[in-house]
């Protein structure tokens, strides 16, 4: 447990001096989740630092209009949308679902301000993760200029996705996915084929199924 504490994005980088220090002063909630739980709903409070320990969860979301349904499975050890603790909104942006047997660590949010902010490795740690979010975002909407159909189509998927890798599920209408590729409904369906031929994604009845996002996107 110490070990899987400190492989954490948080802790990563931090002396076992400075950790054990920390563990005295924060109070630490462990929590277990069975198969088919609800962990975290969207639109929850994001009061605590969320930490997958244990085990897999699914992630899902919906789009603005509810038009597509987008899951994806998550591994630990993970923290669960630190971004989503600040800012305007404060709340979860997605519901988590267990899967299986996972364990959970939360901390309460006040202990970024009292604890945690006093060490340079977790404010660092911390500001690393906000900023490579803000990132990922800022290059998914200015790299789309130019692309092709299949580039755009990847690349929504991606913008999707928390893990660039591992099992993804995009329900949605064929017309629906067509209009938000400013495309036409017979040159996705071409396109969603082509890719299921080479063994890259799997089509059932208004679901896009990809086993391996990182095989997707190479």
């Amino acid at each position: 447990m110490y070990d899987t504490l400190l492989s954490l994005p948080l802790f990563q980088g931090m002396s076992q001096t400075d950790f054990n220090s920390l563990l005295q002063k924060i109070r630490l909630d462990f929590i277990r989740y069975e198969d088919g739980d609800v962990i975290i709903e969207k639109g929850n409070r994001c009061g605590s630092l969320a930490f997958l320990i244990n085990g897999t969860v699914e992630s899902s979301r919906s789009g603005m209009d509810g038009n597509f349904t987008f899951s994806e499975l998550i591994e630990a050890p993970f923290l669960i949308e630190p971004y989503s603790m600040f800012g305007r909104a404060g709340s979860y942006q997605r519901t988590y679902t267990a899967i299986g047997s996972c364990s959970f660590l939360m901390v309460d949010k006040q202990y970024i301000y009292t604890e945690l902010g006093k060490y340079n490795i977790c404010r660092m740690n911390l500001l690393n993760i906000l900023s490579g979010r803000v990132q990922q975002l800022d290059s998914h909407i200015w790299s789309l200029d130019g692309m092709s159909l299949r580039e755009r189509i990847i690349r929504f998927i991606k913008g999707l996705s928390d893990i660039q890798s591992g099992q993804k599920r995009l329900v949605i209408k064929m017309n629906d996915l067509a209009t938000l590729m400013d495309a036409t409904r017979l040159n996705v369906s071409r396109e969603l084929n082509a890719l299921e031929k080479d063994g890259i994604i799997s089509l059932r009845r208004k679901e896009i199924f990809i086993p391996a996002l990182e095989n997707l996107i190479s």
